[in-house]
């Protein structure tokens, strides 16, 4: 019988300790979204969907480098450019600006 109560401590502890991470990680996914008529942004396409570089055309973007598992740092002119993404395809568009430089 004593064995019950350690049982659900440790169950608390372990949802304790995913909540924590899982908080931190969405807290640490929102430091990456574009901020409002962002230019550069990083482009993730959906698996088994469009090409970055289809997308990025469609939204009238251009490709200024390719990155890891089919995301591209991609720019655009239009201040709505991140919808336009997200519109034709987009499965994520994250801020691009720290990579900006590198692509130059």
């Amino acid at each position: 019988m004593h064995s019950l109560p350690q049982a659900r401590q440790n169950r608390v502890g372990l949802l304790l300790g995913f909540n924590l991470i899982l908080m931190g990680l969405v807290l640490f996914g929102l430091a990456f979204l574009p901020p409002p008529g962002a230019r550069s942004v990083i482009v993730v396409p959906r698996p088994f969907g469009l090409s970055v570089a289809v997308i990025v055309a469609q939204a009238q973007g251009v490709v200024l480098r390719e990155g890891i598992a089919g995301a591209m740092l991609a720019r655009g002119e239009a201040p709505d450019f991140v919808v336009r993404l997200y519109a034709h395809g987009a499965l994520l568009v994250l801020d691009g600006k720290a990579l900006q430089g590198c692509a130059s």
